[in-house]
């Protein structure tokens, strides 16, 4: 996955990239759906985040998208010795921390699970015609057939973005931000803050799948102008790629690229 994000306001303009990989292994496809197991490409003991206790993660997911871990227990584990290594109770479940940016820590299983949606590589069943349920959107979009190549179709939709997605994205930063600066700020107050947050613009996705419907390549890009905000006022685009390649193929170029 690589992300660039960006936004040009009146006080200036900001941007973000970067770029992150996860391993799927198809353990067996059975009628329930297809069960994988999901691993982290680094060290393990190079990781000192969320990352080093949630993978390897064996997950079932059914043909409608639904994920379910099989590995609980284990994670469970994992964690224990992640948070007894770090020096924490678990009380420091949930809290956010600053380091080079800001970092939850994260205790409950279910977490790995999040972190392979968020990939949006396996979202379920989808066609041409149908409704999408695209985050950020008004509403679902309706994939349409904009080309193909080889034994592959790619499906576009588009939809207005929701200022009511906007909103309460505005209040959970408030929300950290307030928390790792040691402030004192209500969800409440929060929300008032950011009541006047309007947006225009749109919100698109294009994916490009096989006759399986399996997903090689996702592309969700966003721009639209927001005021009403204390810090993002302006215009915003941003764009994430998701790309599905074989092991022989992503270790091809991790030689090359150590051997440039």
């Amino acid at each position: 996955m690589t992300y660039e994000n960006r936004t040009e306001g009146e006080t200036g303009s900001s941007s973000s990239s970067g770029n992150q990989a996860l391993a799927e292994r198809v353990i067996a496809v059975t009628p329930e759906g297809t069960e994988a197991e999901y691993a982290i490409l680094a060290d393990p003991e190079s990781i000192r985040g969320n990352e080093r206790w949630m993978f390897p993660a064996r997950i079932r997911v059914a043909p409608d998208g639904a994920k379910t871990l099989l590995n609980p227990e284990e994670l469970a584990a994992r964690n224990a010795a992640w948070l007894a290594e770090a020096g924490w109770t678990r009380e420091a479940c949930s809290r956010w921390l600053f380091t080079w940016t800001a970092v939850q820590v994260r205790c409950d299983p279910a977490a790995a699970v999040e972190a392979v949606e968020a990939l949006g590589m396996r979202p379920g069943r989808i066609a041409e015609g149908e409704p999408f349920a695209l985050e950020g959107a008004l509403g679902p979009v309706i994939l349409a057939r904009s080309g193909g190549r080889d034994d592959r179709i790619v499906l576009t939709g588009t939809g207005p973005v929701d200022p009511a997605h906007l909103h309460e994205q505005e209040v959970r930063a408030a929300l950290v931000v307030a928390e790792v600066s040691g402030e004192t700020l209500g969800p409440e107050d929060a929300a008032a803050a950011a009541a006047g947050i309007a947006a225009s613009g749109t919100v698109s996705i294009t994916l490009e799948i096989d006759a399986a419907g399996t997903v090689w390549r996702r592309e969700d890009r966003s721009e639209y102008t927001m005021t009403g905000s204390r810090h993002s006022d302006g215009l915003h685009r941003a764009q994430r790629t998701v790309t599905r390649v074989p092991r022989a193929e992503w270790d091809r170029r991790q030689t090359e690229r150590a051997a440039e």
